[in-house]
C-alpha cells in the first residue's frame, strides 16, 4: 500500500467547517491535510452560491474570510436583520473561493482535491489513518487527529459510528435543492412588486436609501413569499413543477443579479440514483420557476437564465451520535451548557421533508453548541464540524447552518491540534483548555456564565 503521507491533522471536506478546521488548525501549529472529493473549494458557500449566513458568524476565520471578501469589493460587511433574526451579510461566491485559496495557502495546507475516503484504520476504538482512493489509485493517510466535515458524516460512518438519518416519524430527510441565478433583472421593479404585493410577502429586506439603481441593491436584498401568486397562476393554468409554494431570492455582487432559492427534490442524498435524479430534476424546476418569473413578477421581463449552481444542496443526510445529543426544545430555548464551544443565533430552519412547506423560527439570543455533539460515541482521535454533529432531526434546523458549522469547525480544529501537538488522543484534551482558547480569540461561547453579546441581546 502506498503512504500518502503521515499528519497532524487530516480533515475531510473542504466546505465552510472543513475550510475553517484546516486553517485553524494549521495556525494553531499543525500540519495539515485537507481532503475534499470534488475539485473546488468551499462546498455550499462557493460552488452551492449559498452566498448568504443564515445567522450571525461568530468563528473569527470565517469573520476574517468575510472582512477579505468585503477588501475585494465581493461583500457586504454590514449585519442585515430579517423576521427570523440578525444575519452577517452576503458575499459573492467566486470572490469567497479566491479568499479560500489564499488563506489555505498562506496557512500552509496541503490540498488533495478528487480524493474520496473509502476506508478507516482503527486501532483499539482509535482511529489512525485512512485509505483513500484518487484518480492515482489507493493510498494510506495516517494522522495523529482526524476531522470529519464531510456533512454526509462519510468518515465517521466508515469507522462504524452510530448516526441518526432523517425524521424520526419515516426517515425522510430534508428536501435536495440548488439556488439558479439569473442576469439583467430590474431590482427597483421587483422590489416595487414586493412592495405592492406586501401580503403576499413574508420578507422584504433591502437598503432604504437606496434609490432608482441596480447598483444600489447589490448583496443587500433578501425576498420570500409569492405563496399567492403561484396559487393563483397554477390556477390560471400554469404547470408549476416545484413541490414547493413560495420562492427566496437575493441580489448578488452584479448589478442586477439574483440568486433564487425555489428548487425541491425528494430523495436521500447518500443514494447514487437519487443525486443522479436529482441533478436533472432540479434544473427542469430552475427553468419551470424562471418562466413564472418572467411571466408574472414584475423586474424580470429582460431576464437572462445564467446558471443553476454546479454544487447539488444537499440539506440533510446523517448526523452522527455523539457523547450529547442536541434537542430542539434546548435550541428554542437558549440553553447554555457548561461545555458550550459557540452560540449560536440561526433560526430553525426546516424545510418540510416530502412537503411543499417550510418554517423560518426565530431563536431570540441564541443557544451554545456543547462540544460533546462534536465526539462521534465511542470512536476516540475524531472529531466531527458542520452539519454532520450529534443533534435531533429539528435542532439540525439551526446547526446545518453557515454559522454553527463555521464554530463547530474552528472548536473541533483547536482540540485536534492540540492533541497532536501533545500526541495525545482527542479524548485527553479538557474541554476548559479548547474554550479557553476560543475565548481568547473572541469567540461567544454559550456557556451559562457568559453574557450575551449586546448585538444578540438587541435581537432577544
Amino acid at each position: 500500500m502506498n503512504l500518502f503521507g503521515s499528519y497532524d491533522v487530516v480533515v475531510t471536506g473542504a466546505g465552510s467547517s472543513g475550510i475553517v478546521a484546516a486553517i485553524r488548525a494549521a495556525r494553531e501549529g499543525a500540519k495539515v491535510l485537507l481532503l475534499e472529493g470534488t475539485g473546488f473549494l468551499g462546498g455550499l458557500i462557493t460552488g452551492g452560491r449559498l452566498t448568504k449566513p443564515t445567522g450571525l458568524i461568530n468563528s473569527k476565520i470565517f469573520e476574517e474570510m468575510l472582512d477579505r471578501c468585503v477588501g475585494y469589493r465581493g461583500a457586504d460587511g454590514r449585519i442585515r436583520e430579517s423576521y427570523w433574526g440578525k444575519y452577517t451579510g452576503t458575499f459573492d461566491a467566486e470572490v469567497m473561493q479566491r479568499v479560500i485559496i489564499e488563506m489555505v495557502e498562506e496557512a500552509g495546507i496541503e490540498v488533495l482535491l478528487r480524493a474520496n475516503v473509502v476506508q478507516t484504520v482503527m486501532k483499539g476504538g482509535a482511529m489512525h489513518g485512512l485509505l483513500i482512493r484518487t484518480k492515482s489509485g489507493e493510498s494510506l493517510v495516517l494522522a495523529h487527529a482526524f476531522i470529519d466535515a464531510s456533512g454526509d458524516g462519510d468518515v465517521a460512518a466508515l469507522a462504524g459510528a452510530d448516526f441518526m438519518l432523517g425524521r424520526e416519524s419515516d426517515g425522510l430527510t430534508q428536501p435536495i435543492t440548488s439556488y439558479f441565478r439569473v442576469l439583467n433583472v430590474n431590482v427597483p421593479a421587483l422590489i416595487a412588486d414586493c412592495e405592492e404585493n406586501r401580503g403576499d410577502m413574508w420578507e422584504v429586506v433591502y437598503p432604504k436609501e437606496a434609490g432608482d439603481r441596480n447598483e444600489d441593491y447589490a448583496m443587500a436584498v433578501l425576498l420570500t413569499g409569492f405563496q399567492q401568486r403561484i396559487k393563483d397562476k397554477v390556477a390560471e393554468g400554469f404547470d408549476w413543477i416545484i413541490p414547493k409554494d413560495h420562492i427566496t431570492m437575493k441580489t448578488g455582487l452584479i448589478p442586477g443579479e439574483i440568486s433564487v432559492n425555489v428548487t425541491r427534490f425528494q430523495g436521500n442524498g447518500l443514494d447514487d440514483r437519487d443525486l443522479s435524479r436529482a441533478e436533472i430534476e432540479i434544473r427542469k424546476q430552475a427553468y419551470c420557476a424562471f418562466d413564472f418569473l418572467q411571466r408574472y413578477v414584475r423586474g424580470f421581463e429582460n431576464a437572462i437564465f445564467l446558471e443553476v449552481a454546479p454544487k447539488l444542496g444537499i440539506r440533510e443526510t446523517r448526523r452522527v451520535r455523539g457523547e450529547y445529543v442536541l434537542t430542539e426544545a434546548e435550541v428554542r430555548g437558549n440553553r447554555r451548557f457548561e461545555d458550550a464551544i459557540g452560540l449560536c443565533n440561526s433560526p430553525v430552519d426546516v424545510h418540510e421533508p416530502g412537503g411543499s412547506r417550510a418554517i423560518m423560527d426565530h431563536v431570540g439570543i441564541g443557544y451554545g453548541i456543547p462540544f460533546r455533539c462534536l465526539v462521534p460515541h465511542k470512536i476516540d482521535n475524531l472529531l466531527l464540524a458542520g452539519r454532520c454533529i450529534s443533534v435531533d432531526e429539528n435542532a439540525f434546523g439551526s446547526t446545518r447552518n453557515v454559522p454553527a458549522c463555521t464554530m463547530t469547525g474552528e472548536a473541533a480544529a483547536i482540540a485536534a491540534a492540540m492533541a497532536a501537538g501533545r500526541r495525545v488522543p482527542t479524548s485527553q484534551i479538557p474541554v476548559a483548555e479548547v474554550q479557553a482558547r476560543l475565548r481568547d480569540l473572541g469567540v461567544w461561547l454559550g456557556t451559562p456564565e457568559e453574557p450575551v453579546p449586546e448585538v444578540l441581546r438587541q435581537a432577544g
